[in-house]
C-alpha cells in the first residue's frame, strides 16, 4: 500500500454521502422509543400484531448487530464481513434467540452468505499471473483478500475503492493478516468516479446497487466499471431480486424458503428497520442495465433461494 493511499484513507475529504449506513441521530434509547412509536402508529400486520412487532423490536435491540441495524438501517463493511464469513454453528443453537435466527436462518442473510461464496468461486477460477483485480466498493475486501493466490507466483495486484474510511482501514488490516499488503492499493473515492481507466482484468462489486433506486445512476455505475476494465476484462457483480408479491418475474424459489423465516425477515427488514437496501431488480432489468453500459456475454449464477444472484459479464 502506498503512502499516498494510506494518508487518503486516514484523512479523507468529504466527497459524498454513504448510501448504505449513515447513522441516525440520538442515543440508543431515543432511537428505540422512536421505533416503538412508529410501529404503534403503523398498526398490525397480518400475523404480526403490534405487540408482536414490539417484542421483536426489543429482541433486536438486545444484541449488537440489531442495535447497529436500528441506528443505521444498513450494513457497514465490518458487519458485512462478519455476516458473509460467519460459519454456521458458531453461535450456540437457540431458535428462541433472534440473534441466532438472524445469523443462521433468515433467508436474505443465507442468500448473502451464499452470494459471497459464489463471488469467491467465480473470481478464483479467473486468477492468472500478472492479473490486476479491483473491488468497488471494497468494504473489507474479503472477496479478493480471502482468495488463494498460490498459482499467481506473486505476480498480481489488488485495488480496493471505498467511500468509507473505516472500510478501507478494515481492508488494510485484513491485507496485513493475509500477508498481501504489498499487493494492495486502497483508494478513498466514490465508486462513480471511475479513476481506474482500463487498468483492471477483473472487477468485483457487491452491494452498492441495492442501495441506489435510480436506474440511470446504476447504469452510470456499471459504465464506470466498464471503463475500469481492460478489453476482455470481467465484471462480477450482484443484485437483489423482488419477491413474487411485488413482481411476477420474481426469481425467488418459494418452495425452498421457510415461510416463518420469510415472515420474520419481512417484519425485521421492512417494518422494523425500514432497511435502505430496497432497490430490487429482476434478471432482465439487470441484463438491460449491464448491456446499456456496454457489457456482453452475461452469465447469471443464482443462489439457492434466487434472492441475491451473481452476474458475470465481459467487456468486449
Amino acid at each position: 500500500m502506498s503512502t499516498t493511499d494510506t494518508q487518503d484513507a486516514a484523512n479523507p475529504a468529504d466527497r459524498s454521502t454513504l448510501l448504505s449506513h449513515a447513522a441516525a441521530e440520538g442515543d440508543a434509547e431515543t432511537l428505540l422509543h422512536a421505533a416503538e412509536a412508529r410501529l404503534r402508529a403503523a398498526g398490525d400486520l397480518p400475523g404480526a400484531p403490534v405487540e408482536r412487532q414490539l417484542d421483536v423490536l426489543h429482541a433486536l435491540h438486545g444484541f449488537e448487530l440489531g442495535r447497529f441495524l436500528l441506528r443505521h438501517r444498513g450494513l457497514n463493511a465490518d458487519w458485512t464481513h462478519r455476516l458473509v464469513t460467519y460459519r454456521p454453528g458458531t453461535l450456540p443453537p437457540n431458535p428462541a434467540s433472534l440473534e441466532w435466527l438472524v445469523f443462521e436462518s433468515v433467508p436474505a442473510v443465507l442468500a448473502t452468505r451464499e452470494r459471497f461464496g459464489i463471488f469467491q468461486r467465480e473470481t478464483q477460477a479467473l486468477l492468472r499471473p500478472g492479473m490486476a483485480l479491483a473491488s468497488v466498493p471494497c468494504g473489507w475486501m474479503g472477496d479478493l483478500l480471502l482468495l488463494d493466490y498460490s498459482g499467481c507466483a506473486g505476480d498480481f495486484s489488488l485495488t480496493g475503492i471505498d467511500l468509507d474510511p473505516q472500510a478501507l482501514e478494515g481492508a488494510r488490516q485484513l491485507a496485513g493478516q493475509r500477508g498481501l499488503a504489498s499487493h494492495v492499493s486502497l483508494r478513498h473515492e466514490d465508486a462513480w468516479a471511475g479513476s481506474l481507466h482500463e487498468s483492471v482484468d477483473v472487477l468485483t462489486s457487491n452491494g452498492l446497487n441495492i442501495y441506489e433506486p435510480d436506474d440511470a445512476r446504476v447504469v452510470e455505475l456499471y459504465r464506470a466499471f466498464f471503463r475500469a476494465l481492460r478489453p476482455g476484462g470481467t465484471l462480477i457483480t450482484s443484485f437483489l431480486t423482488p419477491p413474487p408479491m411485488l413482481n411476477p418475474a420474481s426469481s425467488w424459489r418459494m418452495a425452498e424458503v421457510d415461510p416463518q423465516m420469510l415472515a420474520l425477515q419481512h417484519l425485521l427488514f421492512t417494518r422494523i428497520i425500514d432497511a435502505k437496501w430496497s432497490a430490487l431488480r429482476t434478471h432482465e432489468q439487470t441484463r438491460a442495465q449491464l448491456e446499456a453500459a456496454g457489457f456482453t456475454d452475461l452469465r447469471f449464477v443464482d443462489d439457492r433461494l434466487g434472492m441475491f444472484p451473481t452476474v458475470v459479464a465481459r467487456r468486449p
